[in-house]
């Protein structure tokens, strides 16, 4: 894979790693897959000597967007897009049970739910001897660690946004980068072995009041002091979001009014970088 090192900007890798990637274009491939990888993790966050704060950072929720220049020669593959519905798998089960007394009973009954689908039937007929049959079909559902629905920014920029399916913060991968792209992008310049290949970019955003901030410690209580009279917080979890804030702008990753609980920040943004087809991703 091409370094992207320069085009990468990574502020809490502690806490998301975000990696991107396609195919070269060219003369027989105009049209090629988007691949995103996107990991999250439990961040220990504020070990270096200089901060005066450490903690433990989780993400509650996130979204992948891929942005795609104005500027560049470069389209989306609308019918290409990855929807995300879950993998539903359906099977189905009989079974026959003889009954101790002299008729056959049953029911009709069927259900819905979001987890499974069922449905039985017997009839009910005299008589001495008696068969109960009944049938069930179930439906089961790959286990997924996060929840992913396919959406589209306010400016048009399709967006993948993801929930924790247990617990309250987002752990591990979302989707296998290599099985599953996110989309086809579209090289529009007509002589493609010219000028620069077109170029768009992956980031991954929240909102500020989905930092999990937890055990805050003050590592040194004049650096503190002298932090929080330059910065202006007034305790540990203010001094906590203020060093958020500090390293994602060092990074120029954008921060969107960090002051309100809905503000956005982009945690994480890469440029996707060709893959040489003779390497594996």
């Amino acid at each position: 894979m091409s370094d992207n090192s320069e085009n990468r900007r990574r502020a809490l890798a502690e806490v998301v790693t975000l990696d991107a990637w396609h195919d070269e274009f060219n003369d027989q491939a105009s049209k090629v897959d988007l691949h995103v990888d996107v990991v999250f993790e439990s961040g220990r966050i504020g070990g270096e000597p200089e901060s005066p704060v450490r903690f433990r950072l989780n993400i509650r929720q996130a979204d992948v967007v891929v942005v795609v220049p104005e500027s560049e020669p470069v389209a989306v593959d609308k019918r290409s897009v990855s929807r995300d519905s879950p993998p539903y798998h359906g099977q189905m089960t009989e079974t026959f049970e003889r009954a101790a007394r002299g008729s056959v009973k049953g029911s009709a009954v069927a259900s819905a739910s979001t987890t499974g689908i069922s449905a039985s039937a017997t009839t009910e007929i005299g008589g001495e001897a008696s068969v109960a049959s009944s049938k069930k079909l179930e439906i089961t559902a790959t286990l997924q660690l996060m929840l992913v629905t396919q959406a589209m920014t306010p400016d048009g920029h399709y967006r993948w946004s993801l929930r924790p399916s247990d617990g309250s913060v987002l752990r591990g991968r979302p989707w296998d980068a290599k099985q599953a792209p996110r989309l086809k992008i579209i090289d529009q310049r007509k002589h493609r072995k010219k000028g620069i290949p077109p170029t768009v970019r992956v980031e991954v955003r929240c909102k500020r009041e989905d930092l999990d901030i937890s055990e805050v410690v003050l590592k040194d209580e004049t650096l503190f002091e002298a932090t929080r009279r330059r910065v202006g917080f007034r305790n540990r979890q203010a001094a906590a979001e203020a060093y958020i804030r500090d390293r994602l702008a060092k990074e120029g990753l954008a921060i969107r009014n960090f002051a309100d609980s809905f503000g956005e920040l982009t945690l994480a943004s890469i440029l996707a970088g060709p893959q040489p087809p003779d390497i594996e991703a």
